[in-house]
């Protein structure tokens, strides 16, 4: 079994040997024939059998030649065997690679044919009843076995593209995740050793704590960094507000924190949105803002929780680089949004979560 590129299903169940075992109906009138009859019905199953191969995986009109040959060698053996209907079965039968359409014209016309041909020769109605009953039951077996065929390979191909989907989706959660990590903890790593190496020369005992905070910070990064690839990271929102802070004030700015008075319970990936999206607003202000305060607010309403965060630092046009990108579709996943202003001086980071 195959596609074809206009997406009908070619049916090889059996290949062309299969049917042929339907010619030794052929055979069963032979038992007491002449040999005018012995040579008609050998000479119609060569022609047929060569026909047939010649057209099996035939399309469009060379289908339809050999459909009405076959058609034709029916008639012309009739008068010699009165199985020679099963001819015109053969010629009903749906092409491997024919259309359903073009498979149910040809069905159609070869009943119209063989009805007109035995009442033209005045044959019995059991022998256009086998044609109709075989034809129609044959043809529909297989346009619906095709058509079987047809939707679990539809089906597969959308596993295999919810599979890729899924991987995709996964890798870019992997990105996003390593992104917030080591964004913020990188900077803070940066600011704290630096701080280390300007307090070496006059504070010994200062510098080597801030040294022992940029190991205990890069130990905490390596962890978050491997529970994210694994898929179990996960960081609280109350304790983003408190690395975010710790961030804020190594990098020499004044803080001011307002959490949430009544958290609401929130489900996992709704918290880490929302913590996400605290770091890296966090994060940006270290990097860009050029500000010298900050404001970190987290707001529980009725119908939604906020967070916020406020700078005094430049401002101006903001370019969505990953990290805002990834902000926004981490909270878009969770249905809430991310919106910036400007504050005149600073802008303004809010991300909204309804509930």
């Amino acid at each position: 079994m195959r596609t074809q590129s206009q997406g009908e299903v070619v049916d090889y169940s059996g290949g062309p040997w299969a049917y042929l075992l339907w010619l030794g109906f052929l055979l069963i009138p032979l038992q007491h024939a002449t040999s005018d009859e012995w040579w008609a019905t050998a000479g119609a199953i060569a022609l047929f059998v060569a026909l047939y191969f010649w057209s099996f995986h035939k399309s469009g009109p060379q289908l339809w030649v050999a459909r009405l040959a076959t058609f034709g060698l029916g008639m012309s053996l009739f008068p010699y065997n009165a199985f020679a209907h099963t001819l015109f079965i053969y010629a009903a039968i749906p092409g491997a690679q024919a259309k359903t359409r073009e498979s149910v014209v040809i069905i159609a016309l070869t009943l119209i044919g063989s009805y007109a041909y035995f009442t033209w020769q005045h044959a019995d109605s059991i022998y256009f009843g086998l044609v109709l009953v075989i034809a129609l039951g044959l043809g529909a077996s297989v346009l619906v076995a095709r058509a079987n065929r047809a939707s679990q390979l539809a089906l597969a191909g959308k596993d295999v593209e919810i599979a890729r989907l899924a991987k995709v989706a996964e890798r870019e959660r992997i990105a996003r995740d390593v992104h917030d990590l080591l964004g913020h903890t990188l900077s803070l790593i940066a600011i704290k050793a630096e701080l280390a190496y300007k307090l070496a020369a006059k504070d010994q005992t200062q510098a080597a704590v801030e040294m022992r905070e940029v190991a205990e910070v890069a130990r905490n990064c390596l962890a978050d960094v491997r529970r994210a690839i694994a898929g179990l990271r996960g960081i609280g929102l109350l304790e983003a507000l408190k690395v975010t802070d710790s961030l804020l004030r190594a990098a020499g700015l004044d803080t001011t924190v307002q959490p949430a008075a009544n958290l609401p319970s929130l489900t996992d990936a709704q918290e880490s949105a929302l913590a996400q999206s605290l770091l890296e607003a966090g994060t940006n202000v270290v990097r860009h803002a050029q500000a010298t305060r900050v404001s970190l607010s987290i707001v529980s309403e009725i119908s939604k929780v906020s967070i916020c965060v406020q700078d005094n630092g430049r401002g101006g046009e903001v370019v969505a680089g990953n990290g805002l990108n990834g902000m926004r579709e981490r909270m878009r996943a969770v249905n809430g949004s991310v919106s910036i202003s400007s504050l005149r001086p600073g802008l303004s980071v809010l991300a909204e979560l309804p509930l």
